[in-house]
């Protein structure tokens, strides 16, 4: 949760702090980005304080750490004041969520009787402050629920998406079959599931598939990404809020998710990116069959199927420490792996053919094929973004096509770079060849561990190299 989402308040708060008080305003975020401001602090917003460093010993950082206020009448003489505007006194009174910190109001005196007005005044401003912080807080909340409630609805609309059904997944490959097969007879079961794969591979239309296929189906169906929600928010997202459990709190309190879900199906999305105290909350949700909401009094009784889902390597995660054990055995009853297209090259093509189908459509272009040229550069690609690439490919492809056929140079530029150098190593030197079966080994080893830092990390450990050798083979070969 971020100030950034409601900048136009904050402006207009920072400008009627001004006009009510005579002194000048700023107001930062959690980053230390200054978000509002009046005077000399209206043409840096945009700018940062303190560099943006969240460990600067300056006053800013530390009242962002430890949430308390701050108060001087001679910030010259002071070793953590960082004084780059000639100020004479200050008062900085944090704005705070849930008891963290996500931002500050700053009123500074930049004259001797501004000053003596913080010196007479100081009891009646600081409280002041703490009622425009507490109000900004709340704009922020307010707005945030705005915005999750609108992708409740969505989830709740979804249920009854007609194209989630297990006819609508795509494949004819042995492995799909299995997983779908498997999917289908855990389906009218109210045990919990388990679905891990990489990103893209359809993760979400599989709960949903599974839960039209329930005796749940007439129920809700409602879908919570651990990863998108920020933090802060995910604890009342998930188990709602009794009124006036926090500042900004809506009066009339808020239905967690589990609620909204009560006897329908439950989806969490991402869990590996659940933060460890929320594992242990859920963890005893899970247990009891209950929820507790935040600021409530007493347990509420929920009936919910949970589907779980990730594209992480939980078991690692346990390793480290980063994932509950009891949490993960007791979502893992039924593990459903979906397997990535470079398992099951033989979908590929008809991946294609449904993904034309539904771009000409929706795009109102008369594209129903693919030119031989265009269709082999695509079955020799690896798609580490899966189903979700295949999508983007054709996409792309339908809106750059002219004709009734996809045809090569329609294509997306990566593949025609990956296409025209694998051409050009069959037939030339040995170290192009060299080059071009480096570069797919590689591609294919990321597209299993994963971009990010840990994925390169993991790539590095698994092709017998060191991290800085992978990084300077990734930029040789154009990969980064």
């Amino acid at each position: 949760m971020t100030l950034s989402l409601i900048r136009d308040t904050v402006q207009q708060a920072a400008q009627a702090i001004t006009a009510a008080l005579d002194l000048e305003t700023e107001i930062v975020d959690e980053s230390l980005k200054i978000i509002g401001g009046t005077g000399r602090y209206a043409e840096k917003i945009g700018s940062y304080e303190e560099n943006g460093d969240l460990d600067s010993p300056f006053v800013y950082a530390s009242c962002l750490r430890n949430g308390r206020e701050y108060i001087t009448f001679e910030p010259g003489s002071e070793t953590f004041y960082a004084a780059k505007e000639k100020e004479m006194a200050e008062i900085c009174c944090p704005i705070q969520i849930e008891q963290k910190a996500i931002g500050l109001i700053g009123l500074i005196a930049f004259t001797p009787q501004q000053r003596q007005l913080m010196i007479e005044k100081t009891s009646e401003l600081t409280t002041f402050l703490r009622i425009m912080a507490e109000l900004i807080a709340g704009k922020l909340v307010i707005s945030q629920s705005n915005i999750h409630l609108q992708n409740t609805l969505s989830s709740l609309l979804s249920s009854s998406d007609e194209s989630a059904s297990f006819q609508n997944i795509i494949s004819v490959s042995d492995v799909m079959e299995k997983v779908k097969q498997r999917a289908l007879q855990v389906s009218q079961s109210d045990s919990t599931i388990l679905i891990t794969g990489e990103s893209g591979t359809g993760k979400d239309l599989l709960a949903r598939c599974i839960h039209e296929e329930s005796s749940r189906s007439d129920k809700p169906f409602v879908s919570v990404n651990c990863a998108a929600i920020p933090e802060m928010l995910l604890e009342s997202e998930l188990f709602g809020y009794e009124k006036g459990a926090f500042t900004g709190a809506q009066r009339s309190g808020k239905l967690g998710k589990f609620q909204l879900a009560d006897h329908g199906t439950l989806f969490l999305d991402e869990i590996g990116d659940m933060p460890l105290h929320l594992q242990v909350k859920l963890l005893t949700c899970l247990q009891n069959h209950q929820v507790d909401p935040v600021g409530g009094e007493a347990p509420i009784d929920v009936d919910v199927r949970i589907i779980a889902a990730t594209n992480k390597n939980l078991e690692e995660m346990i390793e480290k420490k980063q994932f509950r054990e009891d949490l993960y055995f007791r979502l893992n009853v039924i593990p459903i792996y979906l397997p990535p297209l470079r398992q099951r090259p033989e979908d590929i093509e008809l991946l294609l053919t449904h993904a034309i189908r539904k771009f000409s459509q929706k795009l109102d272009k008369p594209v129903s094929a693919i030119e031989p040229e265009a269709l082999s550069a695509l079955l020799s690609y690896h798609w580490p973004g899966n189903v979700r690439e295949v999508e983007n490919v054709i996409e792309y492809a339908i809106n750059m096509e002219n004709s009734s056929s996809i045809g090569l140079s329609s294509l997306p530029d990566k593949i025609l770079s990956r296409t025209s150098a694998a051409a050009s190593a069959r037939g030339g030197l040995l170290k192009d060849q060299l080059a071009c079966a480096e570069r797919e080994i590689i591609a294919e080893c990321l597209s299993r561990t994963g971009h990010s830092l840990e994925g390169k990390r993991k790539a590095a450990e698994i092709l017998g190299i060191s991290e800085s050798t992978l990084y300077r083979r990734l930029r040789a070969l154009d990969l980064l």
